[in-house]
């Protein structure tokens, strides 16, 4: 039983990891460990969320540096010079954490790549990270946790069929979420309300 509950500590881990370190990657690490709850019988549930969480805040740190590799091609993206401008005020910390708590939506991985090329700091980003991803991964399994149950009781399906439908669905949000351009985006709301 303790070598069972190791192997699903660090696979979640693991995947938790992976999975926040590559944008566009894995499954989402909270539908995973959702799943493993379920199979579990919600046996360790405060440890697999702390072991969740410390994974996804870790992959924010291999983002960030990744993103001097890739400084170059990323100095292209007109997004890396808005966090260049608002890297040091309140407004990015705050635009941080609601992106790191959103639920499903990966865009706080967005957020940390082009923060790496416009070089914000790193740990004040982690601080307000760690806070944010430990809120961000209970919320995130307990719904998943009812939606999973309730789609597999409805369609008939089985769970980890729904948390590979989910999977794809988040992958995809994702994909159109880097796309959009957020300094236009930005520019409108603060001409909006500046108006």
């Amino acid at each position: 039983m303790v070598n069972n509950i190791l192997y699903y500590f660090l696979l979640v881990f693991w995947i938790s990891f992976i999975s926040n370190v590559i944008p566009f990657g894995g499954p989402p690490y909270t539908i995973v460990t959702a799943t493993i709850l379920i199979q579990l019988n919600y046996i360790y549930f405060w440890e697999l969320i702390i072991i969740a969480s410390l994974g996804a805040i870790l992959s924010k740190i291999i983002i960030y540096y990744s993103a001097n590799i890739f400084r170059k091609p990323l100095s292209k993206n007109k997004n890396i010079n808005l966090i260049s401008k608002i890297s040091n005020k309140y407004l990015f910390y705050i635009i941080l954490f609601i992106l790191a708590i959103i639920p499903v939506l990966p865009f706080d991985d967005y957020l940390y790549l082009a923060a790496g090329a416009a070089r914000a700091s790193l740990y004040k980003m982690i601080l307000v990270t760690a806070i944010a991803k430990f809120s961000k991964t209970i919320i995130e399994i307990l719904i998943e946790l009812k939606v999973i149950s309730l789609a597999s009781y409805i369609f008939s399906i089985s769970k980890p069929d729904v948390a590979i439908l989910l999977t794809a669905l988040f992958i995809i949000v994702g994909i159109i979420g880097f796309k959009i351009d957020w300094e236009k985006e930005y520019n409108k709301i603060k001409d909006a309300i500046i108006k």
